[in-house]
């Protein structure tokens, strides 16, 4: 993850005195010295694993927003209900909103957000309108946009009264599967989506955005499985191409869609960890740091690693 590097420097103050013969009891002669207080940078926090998560349910709901498809309105408000992984602990902690894909709500992840959790984060998963088949309605891929408001919707709802005591203020990602990587996009980088408000993004599996971004100081982790069955993965280097960024492109070698996020694959322990240690760096301040991701896969036959800052 390029760009995020601690450069420590050692400073001393050296005394000059003029050369040549002083009469006896005359003042020495030196150059000024710097009083100012020096500091060196503190080093990053411990990562955090393996904490306990207790798990609750938010009843949101935006009053401000219809939920429309095919030029219908079919609510005049938007339910988000939304499960929160909450590690054990005062924190604070970050707060991680992950974006469910096509056909999916926040219990389909409930293995990924609870270990993510574990890590030291608020996760908060919401049930999307038109992508969960639980809320009822004919989905609809064409709400994407309408998704990405939904996320900063919850952003708001758990920085405000409705959040858990122990977050951190100012330490926002979104994490997204699939049609969910498509809105953490959108949240990060879309012209009239994105949120200000978040510092780091993971998108697994994404189709290709529908331009090409404008610069960003926003880091993305990206990650798909060479052999995805559902979205090509074409899709995920063509997106590595879009995003002007810092992008830590992830491939998951041999890998399907859905499996690696799901659990019980080879490549879930490692998905799992790629995405704390990025979080930990770009978001917690926490961990050994920006290249010790690229380092500890460097050598594994599961993955491929790619960066560009």
């Amino acid at each position: 993850m390029a760009g995020l590097v601690v450069v420590l420097v050692a400073v001393g103050a050296v005394l000059a005195s003029r050369g040549g013969s002083r009469s006896a009891g005359a003042p020495a002669s030196t150059r000024p010295v710097d009083a100012t207080p020096r500091t060196t940078p503190a080093a990053p926090a411990t990562p955090l694993r393996g904490l306990a998560v207790t798990e609750s349910q938010l009843a949101l709901v935006d009053t401000s927003r219809p939920v429309v498809s095919g030029g219908d309105t079919l609510a005049t408000e938007r339910h988000l209900t939304t499960d929160v992984w909450t590690p054990a602990g005062p924190g604070p902690y970050p707060l991680v909103v992950f974006a469910p894909g096509y056909d999916k709500g926040p219990s389909d992840f409930t293995r990924f957000c609870s270990t993510l959790a574990s890590s030291g984060y608020v996760v908060a998963a919401p049930s999307f309108p038109l992508e969960d088949p639980a809320q009822g309605f004919d989905l609809d891929r064409g709400d994407l946009p309408d998704e990405a408001g939904d996320v900063s919707f919850v952003i708001t709802s758990l920085e405000g009264q409705h959040g858990p005591t122990a977050l951190a203020p100012g330490k926002v990602a979104v994490v997204g599967h699939s049609d969910g990587a498509d809105v953490a996009l959108l949240v990060a980088y879309g012209p009239g989506t994105a949120d200000p408000r978040v510092t780091a993004v993971v998108a697994v599996a994404p189709d290709p955005m529908a331009a090409d971004t404008a610069p960003s100081s926003v880091p993305l982790l990206l990650v798909q499985g060479t052999m995805d069955s559902i979205v090509p993965y074409t899709a995920s280097q063509t997106v590595f191409g879009q995003v002007d960024a810092p992008v830590t492109y992830l491939s998951l070698v041999g890998a399907d869609h859905l499996p690696p996020i799901i659990g019980g694959t080879p490549w879930t322990p490692v998905l799992d960890a790629a995405v704390a240690e990025f979080l930990d760096a770009t978001v917690a301040d926490r961990g050994p740091g920006p290249g010790a991701l690229a380092g500890e896969l460097s050598g594994s036959p599961l993955v491929t690693l790619r960066t560009k800052t």
